[in-house]
This record gives C-alpha cells, structure tokens and sequence, in this order.
C-alpha cells in the first residue's frame, strides 16, 4: 500500500516539475524571442550565470547603457527569472534558483530562436 502511494507521488512531482518546464519555456520564448530586447536579455542572463553583479557593473561589460540594463533587470525580476540581493545601488543581481535549476530550458529556447546566434554568425 505505501509503495503505491510513493510512486503516486513520484508521478505526480515528475508530472509537475514538465509542467514548470513547459510554462518556462513559454516564458521564455516570450520574453527572449518575442521582443526586441530578447537578445539584451538573454546576454544579460548569460553574464549573470557567470557570476552575480549590479547593473553598472553589467553596463560595462555589455556595453549598453545604464538604463538599458535596469530596464531588462526589471522585467527578469518580475518574471522570477533573477534576483536582487539587497537594496540600494549597488546591489548585485544574481540567476534566480527556479532558473539556475532549468538552464537547460533557456538553451533550448535559445536554440531554437536563435539559430543564427549559436553558429556564431
């Protein structure tokens, strides 16, 4: 009785976890090949897995404007896909866990919008 309950269970978490995936994929070709900020987003997200930074630092390293980065940051914040931690100016932005844990989604969505931007064309 207790083995059927568990594999109940391990059916019904599996079942949940394809359709956190689908509804990131959908997320994701939206805000990345949806827009006319997809790329800028999807760079922004690229860097960050690097490592977490703040928008200056992330302006540079992009070369874009200040403004440009905020811009972006907000709406991947909004959307749960990165995180501020802490308050202020220089508060670094980071790779949320939800996103960090399905990275493989965003690269197949990635691939599959953005074929020219894998052959390095």
């Amino acid at each position: 009785m207790k083995r059927i309950n568990a594999y109940k269970l391990l059916a019904s978490s599996r079942m949940v976890m394809v359709s956190y995936d689908k509804d990131l994929k959908r997320l994701l070709i939206w805000l990345i090949g949806g827009s006319r900020g997809g790329l800028m987003r999807y760079r922004i997200l690229s860097t960050l897995r690097e490592r977490p930074m703040n928008p200056n630092q992330l302006a540079k390293i992009l070369n874009v404007n200040y403004r440009t980065v905020i811009y972006h940051l907000e709406i991947l914040e909004r959307n749960g896909l990165v995180t501020k931690a802490g308050e202020g100016y220089g508060a670094p932005y980071l790779i949320s866990d939800y996103l960090n844990d399905r990275w493989g989604v965003l690269e197949d969505v990635v691939r599959l919008i953005m074929p020219r931007a894998n052959k390095g064309e």
